[in-house]
């Protein structure tokens, strides 16, 4: 008779945990109609002549999809208490709701991006983008590790198949690039996540039986297991030593797709990450330091050599994910603030930066990248695009008066609390606190090297492309808060507090 009580409290337990998770139910089903409505289009299609017009509907029913699901998460922070769903599976709180906002809000820039530029790709791509959306939004609230592995995958394997949308040569080899270093990151984090079950005898990070278990055990196997188990996390960050696929992948895939990658991934990778580290005993403040280094220097110093503009901003992203690192390292109250301040102007500064990138190769009619030296004097034809470019640049460099300068500068403040508050480790926060500042003062030449050609240059090509209103907003929209955030940084850090 228990048994069956305690089969009855879990299929109560299940239905309650359905009505939670309302945002992501209802992009399952918008899934499900999107597949049907694709197969209709298709079939009609095959009698017609295939024009834009489905492809456009999608893009705008996606945009109005993405923004009942925003309204869906953010009501969630007035009616969810901090509550675990499907026995322990997921965690939902303050930090995931706020999350999967942001989330939202990367999918409908991605979209109103493809809508603006008018792309073109298969009307699967909605559903698959829809699901990503759903993976990563679960991925956010996962707290077990078998949960974590397989929102994880899940969302690598619609990475992949996004990547390669096109179906074209360069899109294909990209793709199988991200493929087989997503298949070896994976490989290492689910064996590391099996080291971790049999050292504990639970898969749920937030029980007390897993810190507990981990402190039992000889430290430097609890130490190879857990970095093992985070390998998984650094190929979603584009970290070192799991980067290299980034460039390729980058270069390869569609201008809004990138963007979308370059920021929706890492925002739910960080927020698993903080509670992982959370919950591990270990110091891994020496491990954590030397990856983030690491990935701040390769990035930067390869940025450095890049003439393409795309390239040059993938190899941007893999810098950031360094700074991103430096709040794992520091792991405190401040640390927590800053890294999710930091996140949320990454968020607007790199979509604003793959946008623009994207209506200069307009501009320039050239497809998907171009040389920098292609836009010599362009800024001086269009101020109005060159300053807003300025703006984005100067914002990823981390300096006034953007939002960037206050991303950086809180990231550095978290860090140097923690070095003069720390017993140990002390020399790789200090190091990583000096080459950290030195990597932000490297990054400023090829930040600025894209507006030095833009206004400093002299045209060596004519320019006569025009670009509509609508582009010119959505480029101000994203820029806005890069601006708005220097000025009334408080607003965001008050938001912040509250998580």
């Amino acid at each position: 008779m228990t048994n069956i009580l305690d089969l009855k409290q879990q299929l109560l337990q299940i239905l309650d945990s359905f009505g939670v998770i309302t945002p992501e139910a209802f992009l399952a089903g918008v899934f499900v109609v999107f597949i049907i409505a694709d197969l209709v289009v298709t079939k009609q299609s095959s009698k017609l002549v295939a024009s834009t017009v489905s492809t456009s509907n999608f893009t705008v029913a996606g945009i109005i999809v993405l923004l009942i699901n925003l309204y869906q998460v953010i009501d969630q922070f007035a009616t969810i208490n901090d509550t675990f769903l499907f026995d322990k599976m997921l965690f939902i709180d303050a930090k995931a709701i706020f999350f999967k906002a942001l989330i939202s809000i990367s999918g409908i820039l991605m979209l109103l991006h493809i809508h603006i530029n008018k792309y073109q790709f298969p009307n699967e791509f909605y559903a698959i983008a829809i699901a990503m959306i759903i993976a990563l939004q679960l991925m956010t609230m996962s707290v077990n590790l078998l949960m974590i592995y397989l929102a994880i995958e899940m969302v690598s394997l619609l990475s992949y198949i996004l990547t390669t949308i096109n179906k074209d040569k360069v899109g294909a080899e990209g793709g199988i690039k991200y493929l087989i270093f997503g298949a070896t990151s994976s490989a290492i984090m689910l064996y590391g996540m099996s080291l971790l079950y049999g050292m504990t005898g639970t898969l749920s990070i937030t029980s007390p039986d897993f810190s507990r278990g981990l402190t039992q055990v000889d430290e430097l196997a609890t130490t190879v297991a857990v970095v093992m188990t985070i390998a998984g996390f650094l190929f979603k960050l584009s970290a070192t030593p799991f980067h290299i696929w980034t460039p390729d992948t980058y270069q390869a895939a569609p201008m809004p797709i990138v963007a979308f990658f370059s920021v929706a991934p890492k925002l739910a990778t960080m927020l698993v990450a903080l509670r992982f580290y959370m919950a591990v005993p270990n110091d891994l403040r020496l491990v954590t330091g030397v990856i983030a280094l690491a990935t701040i220097t390769f990035g930067n110093f390869s940025a450095l050599w890049q003439n393409k503009a795309k390239r040059l901003l993938a190899y941007s992203t893999i810098a950031h994910s360094g700074f991103l690192l430096i709040g794992l390292v520091a792991l405190s109250e401040l640390s927590v603030k800053s890294l999710v301040f930091y996140l949320v102007t990454y968020l607007f500064a790199n979509f604003a930066a793959f946008y623009l990138v994207d209506l200069l190769a307009i501009y320039l009619r050239t497809k998907n990248d171009f040389e920098i030296v292609q836009i010599k004097g362009l800024g001086r034809k269009n101020p109005a695009l060159g300053i807003l470019l300025l703006i984005t640049l100067v914002s990823l460099a981390g300096l006034p008066p953007t939002a960037g300068f206050f991303a950086k500068f809180n990231i550095f403040s978290a860090l140097w609390e923690a070095y003069q508050t720390a017993d140990t480790q002390k020399h790789i926060l200090l190091l990583l606190f000096i080459f950290g500042l030195f990597n932000t003062a490297i990054s400023l030449f090829f930040y600025l090297k894209i507006p030095f050609y833009l206004f400093f240059k002299n045209a060596e090509t004519e320019f006569d492309t025009s670009l509509s209103t609508t582009q010119y907003l959505l480029a101000g929209a994203l820029c806005l808060p890069l601006l708005g955030f220097f000025f009334k940084a408080d607003w965001l850090m008050n938001l912040i507090a509250l998580l």
